[in-house]
């Protein structure tokens, strides 16, 4: 009786033996076979041209439908974060443009043809840009007043004025959009002073220049008393 259990006992670990050393075996044949380089012995192709036990093919497929749903996954999530970061990064573009309004929102300037003591300015043979060289305010930086050109810093509407004085010459002053001419001052004084205005409200791009150019073969004249300027405001963003 004794013998008998033994012998069943040792069969029974002698098949669990063999059904754990088939799963390893089956593993090493696997981690050897995802190897381009790795060459197969025919003991290998015999083992791997063995039928697999039904537990083991069981998990085999187990594995293989949890890889599978594994994946389907991660491209999901890969699809999410990708559609998070854009709408991040169009959040973070929304937010920025925000910013600059709320810091350009006030935009004046106001300036003046001569900085100290009289001048004439022209006349010229071709349109000539006037740089108004006497900075009374300039409320946001937008004023260049190196080049006489005003840079809107924000989208949105902008009014302009400007006024020219001639001394018994003839003075006119064109206000230029980038490099579309808006208005024009006209003055024609035969003798003594007389000045000239005009003004023009304008939608502007983040961008766009806003400069006078004094009109071909005419004058532009200012003395201390500052007759000739020219100014502009930002009214409102958009």
């Amino acid at each position: 009786m004794k013998v008998t259990q033994v012998c069943r006992r040792h069969s029974s670990t002698e098949k669990t033996y063999n059904v754990t050393m088939k799963i390893t075996v089956f593993l090493l044949l696997l981690l050897v076979c995802s190897d381009s380089t790795a060459q197969t012995t025919p003991e290998a192709d015999k083992e791997i041209q063995q039928p697999l036990p039904q537990d083991i093919r069981d998990l085999l497929k187990e594995l293989a439908a949890s890889v599978a749903q594994q994946k389907v996954e991660i491209t999901f999530l890969k699809i999410e974060n990708q559609a998070q970061e854009a709408k991040l990064e169009k959040q973070e573009t929304e937010i920025t443009k925000l910013k600059q309004q709320v810091e350009v929102k006030q935009v004046a300037f106001t300036v003046s043809l001569s900085a100290e003591g009289e001048i004439t300015v022209g006349p010229f043979d071709t349109l000539s840009t006037l740089i108004f060289k006497h900075v009374v305010t300039n409320i946001g930086n937008a004023y260049n007043q190196n080049t006489g050109m005003f840079t809107a810093p924000v989208r949105g509407a902008y009014h302009f004025e400007w006024y020219i004085g001639a001394h018994g010459f003839v003075t006119a002053a064109v206000l230029v959009k980038n490099t579309e001419q808006i208005f024009l001052a006209y003055e024609q004084q035969s003798s003594g002073y007389g000045t000239s205005s005009s003004g023009a409200t304008l939608l502007l791009e983040a961008g766009d220049t806003v400069f006078l150019q004094l009109w071909p073969q005419t004058k532009m004249y200012d003395n201390r008393h500052h007759h000739t300027t020219f100014s502009g405001r930002l009214l409102f963003t958009m």
